[in-house]
């Protein structure tokens, strides 16, 4: 593989508590009580504004403005139970492969959340739900990286823990591997493959993910 697509929450970063806080922040807000934790992840995936409309379904609230009061909350509260998957830092730099990330997350919310767990060098492009003109299950993103670095469908995999990014990647015809460890369980859609912790992505053979260490060390040389 020459491109790799993660997803970002469930996949990269176990952020699903401080999402649950900031929903239930907003139904206090407005007067409604609080969603118990599963009902609120079930909601996640679709972007920002799915997930609005979803919490407050069946509510008078204006949806922009509850819309408006989650996003000022997670971004003041992006990293209070948040946290890289184990061994994410560790394994990141054995992958070979250009890494990006296509995630329905507003990037500017991704952009914080790399830099304040230092994994932001690791990516060579961040995409979220507002970069395309069309969110996940859609394949515009994968058509634009398959195109922006002249890669063919067969040399490119995603990597993701939600039905939508597998989803995305049977329409770009591309690989997939489900992540049995985040916020959906495991897989009902068909990836190609499955792992239960991030670590094993580098040692699925028909991927040939890992990183020559011979041909790190001359990389760092500038060659």
């Amino acid at each position: 593989m020459k491109l790799i697509i993660f997803d970002f929450d469930g996949t990269l970063i176990d952020t699903r508590q401080d999402i649950i806080v900031a929903v239930n922040y907003a139904r206090t807000r407005f007067g409604l009580p609080a969603l118990d934790d599963e009902e609120i992840t079930s909601m996640v995936g679709d972007g920002i504004s799915s997930l609005t409309r979803r919490a407050f379904s069946g509510t008078s609230v204006d949806l922009s403005e509850a819309e408006k009061t989650i996003f000022t909350y997670y971004r003041s509260h992006p990293m209070d139970y948040a946290r890289p998957y184990p061994e994410v830092a560790e394994t990141l730099p054995l992958i070979k492969a250009i890494r990006t990330i296509i995630s329905n997350k507003p990037v500017s919310l991704i952009r914080m959340l790399l830099g304040l767990t230092k994994l932001e060098s690791y990516f060579d492009f961040v995409a979220g739900g507002d970069t395309f003109e069309a969110r996940k299950p859609d394949p515009m993103g994968v058509h634009f990286l398959l195109d922006r670095y002249s890669i063919s469908r067969d040399e490119a995999v995603m990597v993701g823990d939600h039905a939508p990014d597998i989803e995305m990647a049977k329409r770009a015809g591309i690989r997939s591997v489900y992540c049995n460890y985040g916020f959906f369980g495991k897989d009902t859609v068909g990836a190609d493959f499955t792992i239960d912790s991030f670590e094993e992505l580098v040692n699925i053979p028909e991927l040939n993910l890992r990183r020559n260490p011979d041909c790190e060390s001359i990389r760092h040389l500038g060659f």
